[in-house]
């Protein structure tokens, strides 16, 4: 199943049942934007963190490591504090996920270089008691894998990465089979998967923050906010590409005397059973928000005002042919629209379809009525061809 750029609805959340931590097939593509820059600003701050630190321990390399060792170990610093620091320093306003991706695996294989310098600098030196702490960088790169919210075929892809890099002294030196190898790989694998599952559980907190603040709890639709926000990229890509794009306002008839007369419980699933109308009838490329109370609102990219206003005939049919059961019976209940194109901006589109929804209104409900074209806003590139 594949992600519509729109429709990030709840009950698509619920579809997921778990495998939005598998794989980013089923993230909203606002979500992989979002999660792209919380990723490049951990990368930024570790990048940085560790640059600085990384030079400060030359001090100490001057005091214990052993003669000739010393200027070897101060130039791998100053290189790795100098590939972080250019970490931190390159950066792009526009993130995406595949560019995060890359930065955190650069992230994690510049320390695994650094370790491998060290192992080839200090050598059988190691061995001594005294430098012992030379020796616990692979589990510290390790542990920033639990600062990333990542899914779990990235987090297994990123893990290999960073353990076959950590693996190629050992490789190079015929000492990876040894006992003393598979042990250290063995904790190494154990710490390994405790990162794995703090990414996960960051990515799962995440993706069920982004539900509550983008959908509507009662229906699953987008909510007023995070619909306006969509609306505006599908109006710069409809202008970018010279598409049509059609807007309608639909409001339930008569709604208060459904609550009045049914009660609030009957109110709320007559307000379920038009979302499910709405997103039967709708493509998975249309948006669709609930934008207050009982006023809905829709965007169909690519469709021309003529076609759109198909689609809402057959909404509206719906809607009067359809009852809702309750526990206290059935209800039934029908709605007006207000269509036109959305062109120029959302806001003045918009004002033109909620007057073309007050003569909907006033002219007996039941019916959809399209904005006249003298009404309509400044044309967009679509309309000037």
């Amino acid at each position: 199943m594949s992600l519509p750029a729109g429709q990030k609805s709840a009950d698509l959340f619920k579809r997921m049942k778990g495998f939005e931590l598998l794989g980013t097939k089923e993230h909203p593509s606002d979500f992989s934007l979002i999660r792209a820059e919380y990723i490049n600003t951990r990368i930024r701050l570790l990048a940085l963190l560790f640059s600085v630190l990384t030079p400060l321990w030359i001090p100490v390399d001057f005091l214990i490591l052993p003669d000739g060792t010393f200027l070897s170990m101060m130039l791998a610093r100053i290189c790795l504090s100098v590939s972080l620091l250019a970490l931190w320093f390159r950066t792009s306003f526009t993130h995406s996920l595949r560019r995060a991706r890359q930065r955190l695996i650069i992230l994690m294989v510049i320390p695994s270089i650094f370790h491998l310098a060290t192992q080839m600098i200090l050598g059988d030196y190691l061995k001594d008691e005294s430098l012992a702490s030379y020796t616990f960088l692979p589990f510290l790169i390790i542990a920033i894998h639990c600062v990333f919210p990542l899914t779990l075929k990235e987090g297994a892809l990123l893990a290999f990465l960073t353990i076959f890099a950590l693996s190629v002294d050992e490789m190079i030196h015929g000492r990876f089979l040894t006992l003393q190898s598979l042990n250290t790989l063995w904790l190494l694998g154990v710490i390994m998967g405790i990162a794995v599952w703090a990414q996960l559980s960051q990515l799962h907190m995440q993706l069920k923050l982004f539900e509550k603040a983008t959908t509507d709890s009662l229906t699953g639709l987008l909510n007023r906010r995070s619909f306006m926000h969509q609306a505006e990229t599908e109006l710069n890509r409809s202008e970018r590409y010279a598409r049509p794009l059609s807007i309608a306002l639909l409001d339930l008839d008569h709604f208060k005397n459904v609550n009045d007369t049914h009660g609030h419980q009957a109110g709320d699933q007559v307000l379920i059973h038009f979302s499910g109308l709405l997103k039967e009838e709708l493509r998975s490329t249309d948006l669709i928000g609930r934008f207050g109370g009982e006023e809905f609102i829709i965007v169909l990219p690519e469709t021309p005002v003529h076609e759109a206003e198909k689609v809402l005939e057959r909404i509206l049919d719906n809607c009067r042919n359809q009852a809702v059961r309750y526990d206290g019976g059935v209800v039934n209940y029908t709605a007006s629209a207000g269509l036109g194109e959305l062109v120029s901006d959302i806001r003045s589109s918009l004002h033109a379809v909620d007057i073309a929804l007050y003569q909907a209104k006033e002219q007996g409900r039941d019916r959809l009525q399209r904005v006249p074209e003298q009404n309509q806003p400044e044309m967009n590139t679509y309309n000037k061809l």
